[in-house]
């Protein structure tokens, strides 16, 4: 459908087409990051997947979840050949990042809109995310026979990542629309459209006129004077 010359999409086409640019985002940067690892030796660490996947959530809430499970997979195939690299690395990864599914529960309590608002809940909604996949990690570890705090602790050395993603979720959020429920945004959108339009139709914003004014208005022409 056009209107005026412009092309028209559904709900349901922008949000696949938005999560569709993500899962490319966290798919380059993975790929880019894992062959720079090579390329330097191993000597710095970062992984995108907490602020990816926090963005998505504020975005679009529970399909997050894809891209927390898919970059376990990712990073997993990519590493299946390195030294050390064990088949129950894969359950590690995969059902381990799942657990930032927790922060859910944040947005859910605490609101999208006050995590978006304030950058001290932002930043702890980084924090609780990086945590939980570390927990979620250390939680599968344990369940195939490996030492639950030895996990923790190697997820805690990992330090780079966490200050990485506070620094892009605090960058973020000063975008407009970034950071935010893009239904919550579309329809905001949608209302300062309305608005201009009956702006355009009606002139300026409505000036406030005081009793007194009013008053005198209302009086007969002869009483002006």
């Amino acid at each position: 459908m056009r209107k005026n010359g412009s092309r028209l999409i559904s709900l349901r086409q922008y949000c696949l087409t938005d999560l569709f640019l993500f899962a490319v985002i966290l798919v380059v940067f993975e790929l880019i990051l894992h062959y720079a690892l090579i390329a330097y030796h191993g000597s710095f660490t970062f992984s995108p997947l907490v602020p990816i996947v926090l963005l998505v959530m504020m975005r679009w809430g529970w399909p997050s979840v894809f891209y927390a499970l898919g970059d376990g997979l990712l990073f997993c195939l990519l590493n299946r050949n390195v030294e050390g690299f064990q088949p129950y690395h894969y359950g590690v990864y995969i059902i381990g990042n799942a657990f930032i599914m927790l922060l859910l529960l944040m947005t859910r309590f605490v609101g999208k809109e006050r995590i978006a608002k304030k950058w001290y809940f932002s930043t702890l909604f980084v924090v609780a995310g990086w945590v939980a996949v570390l927990f979620g990690r250390a939680v599968v570890s344990a369940c195939f026979l490996h030492s639950f705090v030895g996990a923790l602790l190697d997820g805690l050395g990992d330090c780079f990542s966490l200050a990485i993603g506070i620094v892009i979720i605090l960058v973020m959020r000063k975008l407009d629309g970034m950071f935010e429920d893009q239904k919550h945004f579309l329809k905001r959108l949608d209302n300062e459209r309305k608005e201009k339009m009956r702006r355009d139709n009606f002139g300026d914003d409505p000036v406030e006129i005081d009793e007194e004014s009013i008053s005198i208005l209302n009086k007969k022409d002869d009483d002006l004077y």
